[in-house]
């Protein structure tokens, strides 16, 4: 196939392939897949997508590449990345992992954290992300040096979304919980109130304090919850009753919330857990799922081989019509040693973990759906005539094989080649 000029303005592409949930209801079908689609560029913008035609020598023929809207990252931490090599925890598990970045913070300057998140944005952007957003660990009523120094950091191919990271503990008290919220809100544009919330600092009345100060500083919420396989784990089914019960109140909560983890709904009866994931859909809250890390920390013991996976219910709340992404979470530091920032990586292991079907046509929206992370109403689908032109190609790769072995890439930001990788092929097996 062959490539452009990087940073080139390109008229459009001809022969793409894109997954059939991005196409309207009547595209044309043949062999049992969705034809390839022809699509035309003006000014870093989408103006036609159409049944690929013949003869659209003007295009860049791609000759039926898988390709998708640009990738997002909906779940990182950029302050935590890349420390493993200073800091191995001594056991497995979760509460063991916070202990050991707990001890690493003290190497966190100014140039250490610009260093290593730097490379996490780069890598990011090399593999197709464009929007990530990273939980920034916070343990005062004051803004930490994480929060400042990764402010400006974000590269002009990626938008970077900031959580505010707080101990539930924290909430404890109203005043502090205002002025946490205050700071926040006070910070810009594309930044959250976040908070951990476990059965270790369980606290119905900060809970409260959590969800009326994000509102009165009119925030969306990211909330780490239930993050452990305990059946009586309280975040989840306490928040879906709280929205539920203000609804009509003067405490309703008007802004998007997305639930990270939420591992403990696969550890109670499968009533408890409907109960909860019907009022969350209700109300329209967005579910994280987080394979990789989730996998490594939840019944980690030594010695002994997992026997629950320690996942959240991400098939059952499909079923009840519940927005979905999956992320990364940490990236080769105490939470989990690997990690590459590739979307990909994140959805080839939940393939597995999660049993997931006809991964591209359908399960691909997990990891490029940006309506799921803001809770936008987007009116139209991703790449509709209007949106931008910005994809991701797959070159080598088709519908069966993909997200496997599927590491080169094309990205394209704005109607422009960004980012180009492609096989070695002094290194291929095929000759």
């Amino acid at each position: 196939m062959h490539i452009p000029p990087p940073a080139s303005a390109l008229n459009g592409i001809a022969n793409v392939r894109l997954p059939a949930w991005l196409l309207p209801g009547n595209w044309p079908v043949k062999n049992g897949e969705p034809v390839t689609a022809d699509m035309r560029f003006q000014a870093g913008k989408i103006t036609s997508l159409m049944p690929a035609a013949p003869s659209q020598d003007d295009l860049w023929n791609v000759h039926g590449t898988l390709a998708l809207p640009g990738l997002i990252e909906p779940h990182a931490h950029l302050d935590k990345t890349f420390t493993l090599a200073r800091s191995r925890p001594a056991k497995p598990g979760l509460l063991a992992a916070i202990e050991t970045l707990h001890q690493d913070r003290q190497h966190w300057t100014a140039a250490d954290l610009r260093r290593r998140a730097g490379k996490g944005l780069a890598w990011a952007a090399a593999n197709g992300v464009t929007r990530l957003r990273t939980h920034i660990d916070w343990f005062d009523v004051v803004p930490p040096l994480a929060w400042l120094e990764l402010a400006g950091m974000a590269p002009a191919d990626i938008t970077l979304e900031r959580v505010a990271l707080v101990p539930l503990s924290f909430f404890a008290d109203a005043e502090a919980a205002d002025r946490i919220a205050c700071a926040v809100a006070q910070s810009g544009k594309d930044c959250l109130l976040g908070g951990f919330i476990h059965s270790s600092n369980w606290d119905p009345a900060a809970m409260t304090n959590l969800m009326r100060s994000a509102s009165r500083w009119q925030l969306n919420l990211d909330l780490h919850i239930d993050e452990e396989l305990s059946p009586v784990a309280h975040g989840l089914s306490w928040l879906a009753r709280y929205l539920s019960d203000n609804e009509l109140s003067e405490h309703a909560f008007s802004g998007h919330i997305c639930c990270s983890h939420g591992c403990a709904l696969a550890s109670g009866s499968d009533q408890q857990a409907q109960d909860v994931l019907s009022l969350l859909a209700a109300q329209r809250v967005t579910l994280i799922a987080l394979p990789m890390t989730n996998l490594l920390l939840q019944d980690a013991v030594t010695g002994r081989t997992p026997r629950q996976r320690g996942i959240t219910l991400i098939k059952e709340a499909q079923a009840s019509g519940i927005p979905l992404l999956l992320g990364c979470d940490n990236v080769q530091d105490a939470f989990c040693p690997a990690g590459s920032y590739d979307p990909l990586d994140t959805l080839s292991c939940a393939l597995f973990a999660l049993q997931l079907e006809n991964v591209f046509d359908q399960q691909s929206r997990l990891i490029c759906d940006i309506a799921a992370l803001t809770g936008d109403i987007q009116p139209d689908l991703p790449l509709a005539p209007g949106s931008d032109a910005s994809l991701v190609l797959f070159p080598g790769s088709d519908s069966i094989t993909w997200p496997l072995h599927s590491p080169a890439r094309l990205v394209i930001r704005h109607g422009r080649l960004t980012h180009q990788r492609t096989w070695n092929q002094e290194l291929s097996h095929e000759s």
